[in-house]
């Protein structure tokens, strides 16, 4: 039949689709494409090759050793010395295996593997990854899960209902089958109607309802079992991003960082953190560029480390000049509300290192998740003190707020500088003081000490030769250090000497990087510039720091939250004349922004994932009991306060005050108490509808009124002569099985008792038996009172016959 055909069709490409799914869903936890990606493109060979045109078909020797091939690349895999690479391994075993049973010749048990391997594949995936895109893919195969096993159904309906020359051996009993009235057939106990598809509209919204009844139930039991927290494994730890690059791959934000490694990341479109930004009086919004404006920015900054040593390629805040001038203690921050005018909520996404990311002058910040941010005299850099496991800084986001001060009107430069409360204040006036008298100004010896690379003249002779050049007037003196932080900014800036840009080429390797840039490829990114400007200057005797962290930010279409990406990663400088930290920055704009805020074609669709992983995070990551009460609370409550205010004055009351406080008023609509008043009403008409009285009612009197029919007596008849006749089978030792017809279980009575029916005329006695009852219980027939006398004097004379010793 036709239907039939469409069903094996179906079940194939289902079977295709699903296998490669639940391999393409562990390649994306994996972080990798081999071997797992590799899957669909085996699972389609196979379709056409195996399955469908069957020109390879392997024998059992062949797929055992082809398992032992499988088994031998694994503990290839689990020998190395990555312990991560030893949990993987495990995870390719399915793969392979998946691969052996695919080039098997199929039948029922191959496909239960194939089934079997699948969930294990998304099992183990849902170990190695926390992102918003695996739920949606594990909704997505949820869907595809449920229609394959539908499918598969019907297709065993199928293979029982015929005999598959050459198909594999499987626990399928032999068909047969029965015609008992025009449009119906009856095959191994199946009753099929040739007039109705097998998988018309009727099949896929059972599926359909199946697959959202399992998504109602699944976000039930979420929301409402309580969650069980168990200590972490140690191999929880083992899954980082540092092979994938990109987010993981944050190595220029340390206290020592290689030149070219914020250029490592400038790449990458993925997300560093997210912020909005309210005013502290009235909670009001506001953007990026009013907020920038307001500090003296010309863009949004986000400060991370802050370096003031350069070596053979290395930027550094260690100390080298024997022990330290001035003040290097932490500070906490104890600002308050009042005296702050902006308060910027920032989401630093994972994996979380030492450093915090925050606009610059921070006022005060308040953390919400464990630990504590505390800043760093002199350096100004924010530091994450907590005692999470490295396993929750790998995942979880740091959630913060930074209050910040708006620059005075006489303030034309920004700069960083360090919060303290009114007592840390007061304490280190009277301290400046008296460093002042014995040491001078600390702050200067500092930035002395800590950002005058020493040794410049020798390690770097050709840098200090355009630093003097830039820098002394006629007679070979310094010009004032305003003046040489101006000739240094107009050299690298705007000469048009330089060029901005992210491909790197070095032209004299016997150089320093830096050396090389300023001499002869004038080509670079930000690092190279705040690094030449920070060494020019140092050379000229201006402390000069260059500082890591993020400048510029885009808007979420979706969630409408500002978002700072990799590709916004920078490099710029702070100046120390006039006693303060000033703000510079010599990367040449324009070039920068042309090349960092150039957008793709789907940015629409990049927001959405950012938004969905977000979600993912927040409802389902961070679920916990308290935010679980905190959602089942409100519905519990509405229930408990409808159901007294019921007890105390009465339904009709009760619906009375409904009807006036609710339904007349339409911004009560959305409320907890409406919601569950509205599914209570909506539950009893579906309950009523459902089971309905006086269709009940009517069904049993038509039931007690039929039953006395002959039609019905006659059929009640029949059918108990037939479980007579399967009575006196098993009493003498023949018990049929369930799913066999009555025609099957004719042939097998004959073939068990042939040594008590010795006649040919008592051997069809099961036979009739059997027709009788296909002809009453399957095709409706009416048989004359002498055919039901004939069928039970058949009864009876079969009974004595196996009876008898």
């Amino acid at each position: 039949m036709k239907a039939d055909r469409s069903v094996e069709i179906a079940f194939a490409w289902s079977m295709t689709i699903m296998v490669s799914a639940s391999s393409l869903i562990l390649a994306f936890a994996e972080e990798s494409r081999l071997p797992s990606a590799l899957t669909p493109l085996v699972a389609l060979i196979t379709h056409f090759v195996v399955d469908k045109w069957k020109m390879l078909r392997l024998p059992v020797w062949a797929t055992n050793v082809l398992g032992l091939i499988a088994f031998a690349a694994m503990l290839f895999e689990f020998v190395g010395t990555d312990v991560l690479t030893k949990l993987f391994s495990g995870a390719h075993l399915l793969i392979y295996m998946t691969w052996v049973v695919l080039l098997m010749p199929k039948g029922i048990r191959q496909f239960w593997w194939l089934l079997a391997l699948g969930v294990l594949q998304v099992s183990v995936a849902s170990v190695l990854t926390t992102s918003g895109g695996f739920g949606a893919a594990l909704v997505g195969m949820l869907l595809l899960m449920t229609w394959t096993m539908s499918v598969f159904t019907l297709f065993r309906a199928r293979q029982r209902m015929r005999r598959s020359e050459g198909a594999v051996e499987d626990s399928l009993a032999v068909p047969s089958e029965s015609v008992v009235s025009s449009n119906l057939l009856v095959r191994d106990g199946l009753q099929l109607d040739d007039r109705e598809p097998w998988m018309g509209w009727r099949f896929r919204w059972i599926v359909l309802f199946t697959f959202g009844s399992s998504l109602v139930v699944a976000g039930v039991t979420f929301a409402a079992f309580p969650r069980i927290w168990v200590n972490e494994s140690p191999l929880a730890g083992l899954q980082t991003d540092s092979s994938s690059g990109g987010l993981g791959s944050r190595i220029g934000f340390k206290d020592v960082v290689a030149l070219g490694a914020i250029g490592k990341i400038m790449e990458s479109d993925e997300r560093a953190l997210q912020f909005e930004i309210q005013k502290m009086t009235d909670r009001s919004p506001v953007t990026p560029e009013q907020f920038a404006q307001a500090m003296r920015m010309d863009e949004i900054m986000f400060r991370g480390t802050a370096l003031g040593h350069y070596k053979e390629g290395r930027w550094t805040s260690e100390w080298s000049r024997g022990s330290a001038i001035g003040l290097n203690y932490p500070v906490a921050f104890n600002g308050r509300p009042g005296e702050s005018d902006f308060r910027v909520r920032i989401t630093q996404d994972p994996p979380i290192n030492e450093f915090a990311f925050v606009p610059t002058p921070a006022h005060n910040l308040k953390m919400k998740s464990d630990g504590a941010l505390t800043q760093k005299h002199f350096w100004y850099s924010v530091r994450l003190e907590s005692s999470a496991s490295r396993r929750s800084l790998q995942e979880n986001p740091l959630e913060f707020e930074v209050w910040c001060k708006a620059a005075e009107p006489w303030q034309k430069e920004h700069g960083p500088s360090i919060a303290e409360s009114p007592s840390e204040r007061f304490a280190g006036m009277v301290g400046h003081l008296v460093r002042e008298g014995r040491f001078g100004g600390w702050e200067s010896k500092s930035a002395q000490a800590w950002c005058i690379t020493p040794n410049l003249e020798r390690n770097l002779p050709r840098l200090c030769e355009i630093a003097n050049r830039l820098c002394r007037d006629e007679n070979g003196d310094l010009i004032p250090p305003r003046d040489r932080v101006n000739k240094v900014m107009a050299f690298l800036n705007t000469s048009g000497e330089f060029k901005y840009s992210h491909t790197l080429t070095r032209s004299d390797r016997a150089l320093d990087p830096v050396e090389d840039f300023l001499l002869n490829t004038k080509s670079g990114h930000c690092e190279y510039f705040a690094s030449a400007c920070a060494l020019l200057l140092q050379a000229v005797d201006v402390p000069a720091r260059i500082v890591n962290g993020y400048k510029g930010s885009d808007l979420n279409s979706v969630s409408g939250r500002y978002e700072v990406k990799q590709k916004y990663a920078h490099s710029w400088n702070e100046v120390f004349i006039d006693e303060r930290w000033e703000t510079i920055d010599t990367t040449p704009a324009t070039a920068r922004e042309e090349i960092v805020g150039r957008t793709g074609q789907f940015d629409w669709w990049s927001d959405l994932g950012r938004a969905f992983d977000d979600n993912w995070m927040n409802l389902v990551e961070k679920m916990s009991l308290q935010r679980q009460e905190a959602i089942i609370r409100p519905w519990l409550d509405s229930m408990k306060e409808i159901w007294e205010g019921v007890k105390e004055r009465g339904l009709v009351a009760s619906l009375k005050m409904f009807y006036t406080d609710v339904i007349l008023k339409p911004g009560t609509w959305v409320s907890w108490r409406t919601w569950m008043v509205t599914f209570v009403v909506l539950l009893i008409p579906t309950l009523l509808t459902r089971v309905n009285p006086i269709t009940a009612l009517y069904r049993w009197a038509r039931g007690l009124i039929t039953s006395t029919l002959p039609s019905q007596r006659q059929h009640k008849t029949v059918i108990r002569f037939y479980e007579n006749f399967q009575a006196a089978c098993a009493k003498n030792g023949l018990v049929f099985p369930s799913h066999h017809t009555a025609r099957e279980n004719a042939e097998m009575a004959v073939a068990h008792f042939r040594d008590k029916l010795p006649q040919s005329e008592d051997r069809v006695l099961p036979a009739r038996i059997a027709q009788s009852f296909n002809s009453v219980r399957f095709g409706e027939q009416t048989l004359p009172p002498d055919a039901i006398a004939a069928i039970r004097r058949d009864v009876s004379r079969f009974t004595e016959l196996i009876a008898a010793r």
